[in-house]
C-alpha cells in the first residue's frame, strides 16, 4: 500500500510541475492519477497495486535449505 501511495503522489506532483513548466497537457497525468485513486476507493481494485505486486523487489525469496 505504501508503494502505491508514494507512486501516486509522485506522479501527481510530477504532472503538476510539468504542466506548469512544459505543457498544460501534463495536467492530464494528475487527473488520470486522481481518477485512478477514486476508482480504487470505490471498487477496491487498484491496478497500480497489482503491477507493483509483480515487481522483483516484492517477490518472496525462497529459503534454500542449509546443507552441512
Amino acid at each position: 500500500m505504501r508503494q502505491v501511495q508514494i507512486a501516486a503522489g509522485l506522479l501527481a506532483v510530477l504532472g503538476v510541475i510539468l504542466g506548469f513548466l512544459v505543457s498544460p497537457l501534463f495536467f492530464l497525468l494528475s487527473g488520470f492519477i486522481g481518477a485512478g485513486l477514486i476508482f480504487a476507493g470505490v471498487t477496491g481494485f487498484c491496478g497500480m497495486a497489482r503491477v507493483l505486486a509483480t515487481a522483483p523487489w516484492n517477490q518472496r525469496r525462497s529459503r534454500a535449505p542449509v546443507t552441512q
